[in-house]
C-alpha cells in the first residue's frame, strides 16, 4: 500500500524456472498432511467420547445455581448458549438469526437470564455485507460421509438448509446446541409478539465458563482426586489470603487417540501455580463449582522473564530461541519481550501457533516434520477485574477445518481454544502466542477516513471462518497444501491489505490530504502501514503473482461464489505460508523489522502431570533433522529472495570494487593476460556449463549451505566469522580438487597468484550474497569471472600449460 496510489506485487518471472523444486515441495507437504491426518484411532469422534461425561454438557450447570459472588465474577456481561432454529422457523422468518439462551446479563437486563431470545445482527452496512457474502445453501458433498467416517464432526444439522449465514453456521456447527458465546455491542429491541430481541454489532465470541475466580490450588481433597482445595485472591490484601474453597477439576475422558486433552494431575505442585490459576466454570446441581477452563495467571501478566535487544537478538530469538529445547519444557511457561514496554490500553496483532504431541502417548510424526497450527488474533492490555493489575486479553481468529474435537472455526477467547479442559490445547501441546504492537495497529483515522488493519483483518477472517463452518456449502472443510489454517489466515491478511489499499486509492480526497499534511502523526502512521503492506505483499506473494482464488475472493460481492484453491499451483504461489512454523517466524520477523515491539508467551503442556507425552515444537520441512531443515530453509530463501533495485545496485557496486582490485592485481602478478577475446561463439556456448559448474555448484556449497542467510539475523561479528570461513574453505577447495579429482587444475590451482584471485572472488561473492540474500547475483558474478578469465584473460592457455601473452605480444 502506498500513500497515493495502489501498487500490485510485481511478477518475478525468473522464479518460474524453479517450478520443479516447488512442485516437489508441494508433494512432500501433501504427504505430510495426509499422514498427519492418518492413524488408527478408536471409532467415533473425540467430541462424542467427551459428551459421555455429564460435566461436558450444558445441562450439568443449572442457571439457578450461582457461586459465591465474593469469590467468583461473571466471565462477561452478556453470555449465552446458541440454539439453531428449526427449518420451519427459518422458513417462516428468513434471514441469519438464531435463538440464544441467556446465561448471564448485565444488571440492567438481569430479568432476561434463563430466557431463550431471538438473536440477529445489528443493522450496519459492514455486517450486512458480511452476511450477504457468506450466506450459502448447504448440500453435503459426496466426500462428507468419508470425512465423518474418519471421526470428524460435520455440521450435519445444516445439510439441506438454504441461505445459511454466519450465525446459523455457528449455532449448527456441532451435533448439540452447546456453543457458549460472549455477546458484544448488544442492543435490545421489542419483538412484534411482545418479546425481547437481541441484536449484536460484532460476531459472537466463543468462551468457556460462565464465572471466573482466581485462586491458588493447595491440593486435592482426601479421597476425592477431582476435588481441590483453593485459596482465593483477597482484593483487600492483594494476595492469596482470601477464603478457602473446594472446586472440582474433572478428569476428562480420553480422546479417540487414547490421550487426555487435559488432566488435573500436577496442578497443585506446578511452580507456575504459585501465582495462581484463573478458574472458569459454573456450579453444578449440588452447588460445587466445576472448572471448565483454566488459565495460569503468570502467563498473561506484563512481567517478562527476559527483555532482549531487538537489534542483536530479535531475529535469532524468533527463529530459534522461542521454541528452543521444547521437549524439556513440559509444565513450564516462558515470557520474553522484544522492544519497548507495554502499558494499559495497548492493542496488538496476535500470531498463534502450536506444536505437536510427542512421547510414548503422543501422535505420529511423519516425514520428520511437526506441522502444527497457525492463526491470527488480537490482544489488548486490560485491567484485570479481580486483581486490578494490567494483563493481556487474547482472542483468536481460528480458521479451523473439520476435526474430531468439536473445535468450531470462529473468533475464540483464550479460554475456549487454549484453556478449555474438554478441547483446549493448554494441557497437551506447546503453544506460542506472539503479540505484535505497532503504531499502525491503532485505530487510524486519516482525514476522517478510518483505516484499521486489525479490524479489517478481523472482518476478512470472519468471512473465512464462516466459509469453513459451512464448507462453502459442501459441509466439508479439509486440510490441503493450498487450503489450511495457515494458507487461509494468510489469505485473510492479503485481502485485508488489499481492501485498505483500494480504499486509499479510490479516495482522491484522502490522497490530497496526505500530500498536504506529510508531518501529521496520522500521515506518518499511514506511510508506515504502507511500507509494512509492501513487505507483507512480498511475503504472501513470493513470486509477485497473487493466487487466482485470493484475487477473486477479495472482490466477491453478494451473490457471487467464493473460490477454493485446490491445485498444486495455488499452493506454490503462496509457498511461504504452506507450513505454520514458516509463516509464524517469517511474519514475526517482518513486523520486527518494521519497528514493532513483540511479546512471546509460551506454554508447554500445563500443568505437566501427564508423563506419557512431551511437547514438540512445530518445525520447518524435515525439522526433526536440524541440518537438513536448515539447508532447505537457506536454499528456499536464497532461491526466491526478491531482487529490487536497491539490492541490484549494491551487487553492482561490489562487482565494480571487485573488478578494480582483481584485474590490476592479476596483471601486475602476471597471472592474467592482457584482454583478448579468443573466440566469441565457443565462449557463448561455454557460458551455460560454467554457470552450472563451478558457479552454481560452488555457490550452493560455499555460500548458501554454509552461510547464515541474511534473514536469519546473524550479528555483524558472526557474519564476518562465517564469511571468513566461507572464503577460506572456498580457496582451500581448489588445490584439494586439483589433487583428488580434477587433474587439469594441478598446475594452476596451487599457484599462489590463482589463490589470491580466488580469495578476492570468494570475498566478492560473500558480500554480494549478504547484500542481496539471493543465490543468483553471486552465481552470475562467479560465472562472469570464470568466463572472462578462461576466454579473455588467458585462463584456457594457462589451464592447458600454453605460453601466456604479455603486454608486448602483438
Amino acid at each position: 500500500m502506498t500513500s497515493t496510489s495502489p501498487q500490485r506485487p510485481r511478477q518475478r518471472r525468473g522464479s518460474w524456472r524453479l517450478l520443479p523444486f516447488l512442485l516437489l515441495l508441494t508433494l512432500t507437504v501433501s504427504l505430510l498432511l495426509a499422514h498427519a491426518l492418518a492413524g488408527a484411532p478408536a471409532p467415533g469422534s473425540s467430541y462424542a467420547l467427551a459428551q459421555a461425561a455429564p460435566f461436558n454438557r450444558p445441562s450439568h450447570y443449572p442457571l439457578s445455581q450461582r457461586p459465591d459472588s465474593r469469590l467468583y465474577q461473571p466471565h462477561a456481561d452478556w453470555i449465552g448458549r446458541l440454539i439453531l432454529p428449526s427449518v420451519t422457523e427459518t422458513s417462516r422468518e428468513p434471514g441469519d438469526w438464531v435463538w440464544v439462551e441467556i446465561e448471564h446479563a448485565p444488571p440492567t437486563a438481569q430479568g432476561l437470564e434463563g430466557q431463550v431470545l431471538h438473536l440477529e445482527w445489528a443493522q450496519r452496512p459492514a455486517l450486512r455485507e458480511l452476511v450477504e457474502r457468506v450466506s450459502t445453501d448447504v448440500r453435503f458433498a459426496a466426500a462428507a460421509q468419508e470425512i465423518e467416517g474418519q471421526g470428524n464432526l460435520l455440521p450435519r444439522r445444516l445439510d439441506g438448509r438454504l441461505r445459511v449465514g454466519p450465525l446459523q453456521s455457528l449455532a449448527g456447527a456441532r451435533p448439540n446446541d452447546d456453543l457458549i458465546v460472549q455477546l458484544e455491542e448488544v442492543e435490545l429491541e421489542p419483538g412484534a409478539d411482545g418479546s425481547t430481541r437481541l441484536s449484536i454489532g460484532r460476531p459472537p465470541l466463543q468462551i468457556s465458563g460462565r464465572y471466573v475466580g482466581l485462586g491458588r490450588i493447595l491440593g486435592p481433597v482426601s479421597g476425592e482426586p477431582e476435588q481441590f482445595r483453593v485459596r482465593h485472591w483477597s482484593t483487600r490484601q492483594g494476595d492469596f489470603s482470601g477464603p478457602e474453597d473446594v472446586v472440582r477439576v474433572p478428569q476428562q475422558p480420553r480422546d479417540r487417540y487414547g490421550r487426555w486433552i487435559s488432566t488435573p494431575r500436577g496442578l497443585s505442585s506446578n511452580p507456575v501455580g504459585a501465582q495462581g490459576w484463573y478458574l472458569y466454570g459454573a456450579p453444578d446441581a449440588e452447588g460445587l463449582f466445576t472448572v471448565q477452563a483454566i488459565k495460569p495467571r503468570a502467563l498473561h501478566l506484563l512481567r517478562p522473564d527476559a527483555v532482549l535487544p531487538t537489534a542483536r537478538q530479535g531475529i535469532p530469538y524468533i527463529l530459534r530461541g522461542n521454541w528452543a529445547d521444547t521437549p524439556r519444557q513440559r509444565g513450564r511457561i516462558k515470557r520474553v519481550l522484544l522492544g519497548e514496554r507495554w502499558r494499559l490500553g495497548d492493542r496488538a496483532l496476535l500470531i498463534h501457533s502450536f506444536g505437536g504431541i510427542g512421547g510414548p502417548g503422543g501422535e505420529r510424526i511423519s516425514g520428520f516434520t511437526v506441522t502444527g497450527h497457525f492463526a491470527f488474533g488480537e490482544a489488548r492490555v486490560v485491567s484485570d477485574a479481580i486483581t486490578g493489575e494490567p494483563r493481556f486479553d487474547l482472542r483468536y481468529h481460528q480458521i479451523y477445518a473439520n476435526n474430531p474435537n468439536g473445535i468450531v472455526a470462529g473468533t475464540q477467547d483464550w479460554t475456549a481454544f487454549s484453556g478449555d479442559l474438554q478441547r483446549g490445547w493448554l494441557g497437551s501441546r506447546p503453544i506460542s502466542d506472539v503479540l505484535i504492537k505497532l503504531k499502525p495497529f491503532d485505530d487510524l483515522t486519516v482525514d476522517g477516513q478510518p483505516l484499521s488493519l486489525l479490524r479489517e483483518l478481523a472482518i476478512q477472517a470472519e468471512v473465512l471462518m464462516a466459509r469453513y463452518r459451512s464448507g462453502d456449502g459442501s459441509g466439508v472443510s479439509t486440510v490441503t497444501p493450498s487450503t489450511s489454517c495457515v494458507q487461509d489466515s494468510s489469505q485473510a491478511l492479503y485481502i485485508a491489505i488489499d481492501r485498505l489499499r483500494r480504499r486509499a486509492a479510490d479516495d482522491p480526497g484522502l490522497r490530497r490530504w496526505l500530500k498536504a499534511h506529510p508531518q501529521d502523526n496520522a500521515s506518518q502512521a499511514f506511510r508506515q502501514l504502507a511500507r509494512l503492506s509492501s513487505s507483507l505483499d512480498q511475503l504472501l506473494t513470493p513470486f509477485g503473482t497473487v493466487r487466482p482464488d485470493w484475487r477473486h475472493n477479495a472482490a466477491v460481492v453478494a451473490g457471487e461464489a467464493f473460490v477454493r484453491g485446490e491445485t498444486g499451483l495455488d499452493a506454490l504461489l503462496s509457498w511461504r505460508s504452506m507450513l505454520p512454523r514458516r509463516a509464524h517466524d517469517d511474519m514475526a520477523r517482518v513486523f520486527l523489522q518494521h519497528g514493532a515491539s513483540l511479546w512471546f508467551l509460551r506454554s508447554n503442556q500445563l500443568a505437566g502431570g501427564d508423563t506419557t507425552i512431551e511437547p514438540l515444537a512445530p518445525t520447518l520441512l524435515l525439522g526433526q533433522i536440524p541440518i537438513l531443515s536448515t539447508l532447505l530453509r537457506r536454499l528456499s530463501d536464497a532461491l526466491f529472495a526478491p531482487l529490487g533495485p536497491a539490492a541490484l545496485g549494491r551487487a553492482l557496486a561490489i562487482l565494480a570494487v571487485y573488478a578494480a582490485l582483481a584485474l590490476p592485481l592479476g596483471w601486475r602478478s602476471g597471472f592474467l593476460s592482457p584482454w583478448r577475446l579468443e573466440a566469441l561463439s565457443p565462449a557463448l556456448l561455454a557460458i551455460p556449463g560454467l554457470l552450472l559448474m563451478p558457479a552454481l555448484g560452488e555457490e550452493l556449497l560455499f555460500r548458501v549451505a554454509l552461510l547464515p542467510h541474511p534473514l536469519e539475523g546473524d550479528s555483524l561479528a558472526g557474519a564476518v566469522a562465517w564469511g571468513a570461513l566461507s572464503v577460506g574453505l572456498f580457496v582451500l577447495y581448489h588445490p584439494v580438487a586439483a589433487r583428488c579429482w580434477y587433474p587439469p587444475g594441478r598446475g594452476v590451482f596451487r599457484d599462489g597468484r590463482f589463490l589470491s584471485q580466488c580469495t578476492l572472488l570468494g570475498m566478492a561473492c560473500v558480500l554480494v550474497y549478504g547484500a542481496t540474500g539471493s543465490l543468483w547475483p553471486p552465481v552470475l558474478l562467479h560465472g562472469l569471472a570464470v568466463t572472462l578469465w578462461l576466454w579473455g584473460l588467458g585462463g584456457r592457455a594457462r589451464m592447458q600449460g600454453l605460453p601466456q601473452l604479455t603486454p608486448r605480444d602483438p
